[in-house]
């Protein structure tokens, strides 16, 4: 004897059957959770390109400002009243080269020569004559006191060497896509150094 099959026809629930019946479906489960995780993901993936556009950017004004900072090591022979100015101007056109419109920078030679580049051209001034005695500055780059000059290799205050320096600060320009968490300060990025060549 054969029993043949007859398909099982459920009956439609009314109330809490119907609910459950609901909840137990899978359809569409994959583009619920898309649409709650991506936005998380957006957020990530614009916050992460944010902040390597910043950090390239620091490293790429932290370059120029090594470059030319290594330039006055390797003519440290101009850092004096006669030649001083030639190399101030070179070692702002190195930053110039890199950044035309968007940073700023100023090179000063040993309290004397001094290049101010403003984004578009590059202003000479300083006391030239300064930049014959050796000093021992204090401070940043940006914010450098020279003091009074001193006999070269003199003992300073703060326990090196009375000598020559150069010293170069940079800023760019740098707006981030969320601005709201203060990882650049005033809307520039800085870099700054100072080293010294006798």
């Amino acid at each position: 004897m054969t029993y043949l099959e007859r398909p099982s026809i459920r009956p439609r629930r009314a109330g809490f059957g119907r609910t459950f019946d609901i909840l137990q479906d899978i359809k569409g489960n994959a583009a619920i959770e898309f649409a709650l995780v991506a936005p998380i993901f957006a957020l990530v993936l614009v916050a992460s390109v944010d902040l390597g556009m910043l950090i390239f950017s620091r490293f790429q004004l932290e370059a120029a400002v090594s470059s030319s900072a290594s330039y006055a090591i390797a003519h440290s022979d101009q850092v004096d009243s006669t030649n001083g100015d030639e190399l101030s101007k070179n070692m702002a056109l190195m930053i110039a080269g890199n950044y035309q419109g968007d940073a700023t920078a100023v090179i000063q030679i040993n309290n004397g020569s001094q290049a101010t580049y403003n984004g578009t051209k590059i202003k000479m001034g300083g006391v030239p004559s300064g930049a014959n005695a050796c000093y021992c500055p204090t401070g940043t780059a940006s914010t450098i006191d020279w003091g009074s000059d001193r006999s070269c290799g003199t003992s300073c205050p703060d326990g090196g060497r009375a000598g020559r320096y150069v010293s170069v600060t940079a800023q760019q320009a740098y707006t981030p896509f969320f601005s709201m968490f203060d990882v650049v300060k005033d809307g520039f990025i800085t870099a700054d150094a100072i080293v010294q060549t006798k």
